[in-house]
């Protein structure tokens, strides 16, 4: 079963004009968007070898650095539709005058794409001859509301909330049957997708320095293993020699790049004691992975169902936390307190709490929901809502209530929503 999913960049991407910066982790659908959202007329990739492998659109052909830079320098010339150079961060710098050179000369645009963390630095620093002449345009994961919107067409409500947690990482999903549960078809093809989720991490890091790759490595292990607390994160990284010290403040550096280049990603904290953010892989898919690797894989046992289940609990929390969100155009925030968490909090502009959400796998007992309630009533939370990933609540004195069917429904909402925001920018 081939499933694409429809990305409102897509949109975005189709409203930009000018030369472009497109940049990301790998296999979070950059090329795709590019070759199906774009009209181009050439689309260039750098090899790892140092060649080009040039598409015209009627054939393919391998030529080299030099030549490669020419053809597309003559087509930006010559005006027409975008000119797409892929991998571009394997492109030697010594080129890059010559591009910059081509700027204002035709009316040809062009589309740079690059996938490691230091091409965006690069491209923008002070001393690049490439500043101001092309627009950043990052691309992250799928948002969770495209996700759910597009796999509500080839699966039972239930299962397209479960798999759009995970299938909003693209890469996984040909390499997945969406037929099970997530938890059992992660722990059984653990072993050989973790490599790729590691691999898919290094290459970001391939420019960097070996320390600094290190340091950024190991960040990302601890968050996986649930830890979100800076304080911890920096003791771990201490104790193994990567930073000069164990205060916070010797991390902060290292987390903020990563949640600049879209491998974190940090959800803020409301009246929770001693922490204003909570950091978290913006990967569901990868975090599963690496956690499977680091707490069983690495010391010779295979991952049960069961040992990833509530790890999947965990991160449809935040997905779900996502959707409402933006869906109600609420700001998503979350709590901890020493009487209990609350899964989602929304606040308006002003910071003021509007509702809070208990989000569960499955059923959840009223006792259970009401012990939740009352300390988003005591917090200040003037409402409170239950999400079920299995039915929809039917607790009468609830103030709102969401199954998977009503989830499915959100996200077609936020869909529409962006796509026309698209639309009136175009003039359509």
């Amino acid at each position: 079963m081939i499933i694409e999913i429809t990305r409102r960049e897509c949109g975005w991407l189709r409203s930009t004009e000018g030369w472009l910066l497109v940049y990301g982790r790998r296999k979070t659908g950059k090329t795709w968007l590019l070759r199906r959202c774009l009209d181009w007329d050439l689309y260039a990739t750098v090899t790892r070898m140092g060649e080009c492998v040039v598409d015209t659109g009627d054939s393919l052909s391998v030529v080299s650095l030099g030549e490669c830079v020419k053809v597309i320098l003559g087509r930006l010339r010559g005006g027409g539709s975008a000119v797409v150079l892929d991998e571009f961060q394997r492109l030697p710098e010594r080129y890059w005058d010559l591009i910059a050179a081509s700027s204002g000369v035709g009316e040809g645009r062009l589309v740079l794409c690059g996938s490691s963390l230091g091409i965006s630095r690069r491209v923008l620093s002070p001393r690049s001859p490439l500043l101001g002449l092309l627009a950043p345009f990052p691309v992250g994961l799928a948002s969770f509301s495209d996700t759910l919107a597009s796999l509500a067409a080839h699966l039972p409500p239930r299962e397209t909330v479960l798999w759009a947690v995970l299938a909003r990482d693209p890469w996984i999903i040909p390499h997945v049957d969406l037929s099970r549960e997530p938890w059992e078809e992660l722990a059984f093809k653990a072993k050989w997708l973790s490599m790729a989720a590691e691999g898919l991490l290094g290459e970001v890091f391939l420019e960097e320095e070996r320390s600094l790759t290190r340091a950024y490595e190991a960040a990302l292990r601890v968050l996986a293993s649930g830890e979100w607390r800076l304080n911890v994160i920096a003791q771990v990284l201490h104790s193994a020699g990567l930073l000069a010290s164990p205060a916070p403040s010797a991390v902060t550096g290292v987390v903020n790049v990563l949640e600049e280049v879209g491998l974190v990603e940090k959800i803020p904290l409301w009246r929770t004691r001693g922490a204003r953010a909570y950091y978290r892989h913006s990967s569901s898919a990868v975090a599963l992975l690496i956690y499977a690797e680091e707490k069983y894989l690495s010391a010779g046992v295979e991952p049960r169902g069961e040992d990833l289940r509530p790890r999947v609990a965990i991160e449809a929390q935040f997905a779900v936390g996502e959707l409402l969100a933006e869906l109600k155009g609420l700001m998503r925030t979350y709590t901890l307190t020493p009487e209990g968490d609350l899964d989602i909090v929304l606040l308006d502009g002003s910071g003021r709490p509007v509702i809070a959400y208990e989000v569960k796998l499955g059923p959840a007992s009223d006792r259970e929901l009401r012990r939740s309630a009352e300390l988003a009533a005591r917090l200040g939370v003037p409402e409170f809502g239950v999400v079920s990933l299995a039915e929809r609540p039917e607790a009468g004195w609830l103030d709102e209530a969401y199954g998977p069917e009503d989830l499915v429904e959100a996200a077609r909402k936020v869909s529409e929503r962006y796509l026309k925001r698209v639309n009136r920018a175009q003039g359509l």
